[in-house]
C-alpha cells in the first residue's frame, strides 16, 4: 500500500494502480487517472458517439440479467416503450429485447428466462429491419454483449446490470451505447428510455469528483460501509477484496491513513476485475474481436467530417465503402465517374462530393439525355451574340462557365454525341473552352464529375464512346450498389424519405406497419431509391391515417405475382450477373466458380438475355 503523504499528484497520475483517497470528512481528495478509467469517470479514447437523447423510431437493443433489480430498476412498463407488453415477464427475469422506440405498429423481438441460476449463455440473434443484431448474456464470463452488424458493445457485471444500445433511425449509426461509469452519468436503460440526455463518447469527458462526498461515485453498498468502518478504526486494513463501484466489480485494498496517531482518511487501491486474466480467461479474445470490429468501422468513418453524406443514406458495408471512396475522391481534384443503376443516387453523391471539397463554389448539374443533340455545344460552352439564327444578341454563357471554380456534374454521360465527346476531351486536356461563334479561348477551372448507368466499355467496343475520353473521365471510379443488394439500408432510407416528404407537405410523419415493411423489403426495386421515394410519396398521398398499412404499398403487379419458378429464375440470373461482375466479365472463371458446365452456363446466358463484354 502507498502512504498518502508520499504520493505526489503528478506521480499518482502515472501509476498503473487505481488510487482513491477519501478524507475524514468523507470527501474525495485524490482520484488518479487509472482509478477514473476503472470507474468510468474518464471516457477518453472510446468508440465515439455525440451527446443527445433517444427519439421516436430509433431501434433499441437491451440485455438485462435481472429485470427490476438492475442498476435502473427497469420495469415492464418501461419495456412497453418498445411495444413489449407481455404480462408473463416477471421481475428478476433475464431479458433480451430488440424493438422500435415508441412505435405501436412494429413488432419487437424478445426472449426472457425466469431461471436466475443460468450458467450457460442466453442469446437472441435476429435480422431486425435489416440490421444483424445479437444480444447475449454470458454467465460464465459475467459479460453482457450487444452486436450490431459485427460491431460488439460489451459490459462486464458483478451482480445485476442492464445494457442498452440505440441505433439512430435516420442514419443507422449507433447513437448510444453504455460503457463503464454510466451509473454516475444517470444513463441506465430506464434513464435512456425516458428520454434523458446522455453524454458524448470518444472525447475526454472526465467527471470531476474532488471535494464530493463518497456517494457521489459509490452508491451505498458494502464498500461505503467498509470505508465508514475504516474512518473510525486507526489500524484498519483490508487486502484484495471484491466490491462494486458503478456496478463494476473491482479488486480493492483499503487502509486507514493516520498522522500523529490521528485518522486523516482512507486510501483505496483498486483494480478492474474484468482485466484480470486469472478470472476471465477469454478477455483477450473478446477485446481482440471488439478492436477488429471497431477498426473495420473506423476504416470508413475515421476521416469523415461530422455531417457529411447526411442526404446520401446508407450504412451497409457496401455503402460505407462508397462513402469512403467518395470522401477520398473529394480530397483530390480528379475527374470522377459514378456508375450504378438508374435511381441509386448518383446525382446526390456527386453533390455530396462537391460539398465536401468546395462548399462555397458553384455546383452545376447537367443531364446529357435531356438536351437536344443540336443544342449540346451551345448549352455546354455558351455562344456569342448572333452566333446562329435565333441566338440572343447578348450571347449566353454555357454550363462550363457557370461552374467555373467549382464542379460540373454531367449525368448520363453515355448520351453525349460523338462530336461533343471530342470537344469535351479537348476541354479536359487544355482547360479552355470556345464559345459557339468565337475563336477566342475562355480559360476554365472546373472539376468534372460524370455519371452513367450504361456500360461505357461496351459502348467503346461498338464505337459509340471514345476510349481516350473514357480514360480521362474514369480517373476515380465509384460504383453505387443497387438497393436490392443493401437491404439493411431500407429502414434508414424509408425514415429519411418519409421525414423529407412529410416535411415538404407540412404534415406529421407517418409510420409503416410491420406487414408494410415486410412487403417493401421483399420487393426487388429495379428503380432503386427513386422508385422507393415515389412509392412512399404515393402512400402519403393515399393514406389518411397515421399508419401506412401493406394495402397502401402499390407495387407493380408483375412482381407481386411471380410464381416459384419465376422467382428462382430471377434469383439465378441475379447471381450469374453478380458473379460475372466479380470476375470482370470473365466467363470461364464465372462458370467454374458457380460449378456449371460451359454448355449449361452459355445456355443460361442466352435464356436470361445476359449481355457480357467479353
Amino acid at each position: 500500500m502507498y502512504n498518502i503523504i508520499d504520493i505526489n499528484y503528478t506521480v499518482s497520475e502515472q501509476l498503473n494502480d487505481g488510487l482513491i483517497y477519501i478524507n475524514k470528512d468523507r470527501k474525495y481528495e485524490l482520484f488518479n487517472k487509472r482509478a477514473r478509467e476503472i470507474t468510468g469517470l474518464s471516457m477518453a479514447n472510446l468508440t465515439s458517439h455525440p451527446g443527445g437523447h433517444i427519439e421516436k423510431g430509433d431501434i433499441v437493443v437491451i440485455t438485462d440479467n435481472r429485470l427490476g433489480e438492475d442498476d435502473g430498476n427497469l420495469t415492464l412498463e418501461d419495456l412497453s416503450k418498445l411495444n413489449i407488453n407481455d404480462k408473463n415477464i416477471e421481475n428478476n427475469s433475464a431479458i433480451l429485447a430488440i424493438g422500435v422506440y415508441e412505435n405501436k405498429h412494429l413488432k419487437p423481438v424478445y426472449k426472457y428466462s425466469k431461471d436466475t441460476n443460468l450458467t450457460d449463455s442466453f442469446i437472441l440473434k435476429e435480422n431486425y429491419l435489416g440490421f444483424d443484431i445479437t444480444a447475449a448474456i454470458n454467465y460464465e464470463d459475467h459479460l453482457l454483449s450487444i452486436t450490431v452488424n459485427d460491431i460488439t458493445y460489451s459490459m462486464y457485471f458483478y451482480n445485476t446490470i442492464g445494457h442498452i444500445v440505440v441505433i439512430d433511425s435516420k442514419t443507422g449509426k449507433i447513437k448510444f451505447f453504455q460503457n463503464i461509469g454510466y451509473t454516475i452519468r444517470n444513463e441506465s436503460i430506464r434513464d435512456i428510455l425516458h428520454g434523458k440526455e446522455y453524454s458524448a463518447k470518444g472525447v475526454s469527458t472526465d467527471v470531476n469528483v474532488i471535494g464530493k462526498s463518497i456517494e457521489y461515485v459509490i452508491e451505498a453498498n458494502a464498500l461505503t460501509d467498509t470505508i465508514d468502518i475504516a474512518l473510525n478504526n486507526i489500524n484498519f486494513s483490508i487486502m484484495s477484496k471484491v466490491y462494486e463501484i458503478n456496478k463494476r466489480p473491482v479488486l480493492c485494498s483499503i487502509k486507514t491513513i493516520t498522522i500523529d496517531n490521528c485518522i486523516e482518511g482512507v486510501l483505496l487501491n483498486i483494480d478492474d476485475l474484468s482485466n484480470m486474466d486469472k478470472l476471465l480467461n477469454d478477455r483477450n479474445v473478446i477485446i481482440e474481436n471488439i478492436e477488429k470490429s471497431v477498426s473495420y468501422m473506423n476504416k470508413f468513418y475515421s476521416n469523415l467530417p461530422t455531417g457529411s453524406f447526411e442526404e446520401f443514406v446508407g450504412n451497409s458495408p457496401a455503402m460505407l465503402k462508397v462513402k469512403h471512396l467518395a470522401y477520398r475522391a473529394s480530397k483530390m481534384k480528379f475527374n470522377i465517374l459514378l456508375t450504378g443503376e438508374s435511381g441509386t443516387g448518383k446525382s446526390q453523391l456527386a453533390y455530396e462530393i462537391h460539398k465536401l471539397a468546395m462548399p462555397n463554389k458553384p455546383f452545376v448539374e447537367v443531364n446529357c439525355s435531356s438536351i437536344a443533340p443540336s443544342l449540346f455545344e451551345s448549352e455546354l460552352f455558351g455562344y456569342v451574340g448572333g452566333a446562329f439564327t435565333g441566338a440572343s444578341s447578348k450571347g449566353k454563357i454555357g454550363y462550363f462557365e457557370k461552374a467555373n471554380g467549382g464542379t460540373l456534374f454531367l449525368d448520363e454521360i453515355g448520351e453525349l454525341p460523338p462530336e461533343l465527346q471530342v470537344k469535351l476531351l479537348y476541354v479536359i486536356q487544355k482547360k479552355v473552352i470556345y464559345k459557339v461563334g468565337s475563336t477566342d479561348p475562355t480559360p476554365i477551372d472546373v472539376r468534372i464529375i460524370t455519371a452513367t448507368h450504361q456500360d461505357l466499355e461496351k459502348k467503346i467496343k461498338d464505337g459509340s464512346f471514345r476510349q481516350d475520353l473514357y480514360y480521362r473521365l474514369n480517373v476515380f471510379p465509384v460504383e453505387i450498389p443497387p438497393l436490392r443488394s443493401r437491404k439493411s439500408d431500407f429502414y434508414l432510407l424509408m425514415n429519411k424519405l418519409m421525414e423529407r416528404i412529410c416535411e415538404s407537405y407540412s404534415i406529421e410523419p407517418k409510420v409503416f406497419s410491420g406487414e408494410a415493411l415486410n412487403k417493401i423489403t421483399h420487393y426487388s426495386w429495379p428503380g432503386n431509391v427513386r422508385e422507393l421515394e415515389n412509392i412512399i410519396s404515393r402512400c402519403i398521398a393515399l393514406c389518411e391515417t397515421k399508419t401506412i398499412y401493406a394495402d397502401y404499398i402499390m407495387l407493380p403487379k408483375e412482381d407481386d405475382h411471380l410464381n416459384l419458378h419465376q422467382q428462382l429464375a430471377a434469383k439465378e440470373k441475379e447471381i450469374i450477373v453478380d458473379t460475372l461482375k466479380m470476375f470482370d466479365g470473365n466467363k470461364k472463371r464465372t462458370y467454374e466458380f458457380l460449378d456449371l458446365s460451359k454448355t449449361v452456363f452459355y445456355k443460361k446466358l442466352n435464356d436470361y438475355n445476359v449481355r457480357t463484354s467479353s
